[in-house]
């Protein structure tokens, strides 16, 4: 029997076992890591939990493979997303660091 490791590394051998040998589990526990996860992030949590249940009305009774390639492609936009993002965040971060090096000594 597989257990869960509790440990805060994601171990993906346990999880391709209990997918191999029991794919009902595999999903009930995956759903339970994630519904925990989103609930970590209360309010905050909102855009992450819709686009979670997009992506899991768009997998549903998908096969496998296509499940995988669906699931690369929504990782792959989310990381686009969260780069862009970063990208207009250090660039803040400079504009205001740039504005703070032109005041002078002492002032708020």
């Amino acid at each position: 029997m597989i257990k869960f490791n509790a440990a805060p590394e994601f171990d993906f051998d346990e999880w391709a076992t209990l997918h191999e040998r029991d794919p009902e589990a595999f999903e009930a526990r995956r759903r339970a890591l994630l519904a925990i996860e989103l609930a970590k992030g209360g309010d905050k949590a909102g855009p992450a939990r819709e686009l979670l249940e997009r992506l899991e009305g768009q997998l549903e009774g998908k096969s496998a493979a296509e499940r995988a390639r669906l699931s690369m492609l929504a990782m792959a936009e989310s990381a686009r997303q969260m780069t862009e993002r970063l990208g207009e965040l250090s660039a803040r971060v400079q504009e205001h660091a740039a504005l703070q090096s032109r005041r002078p000594r002492g002032a708020s």
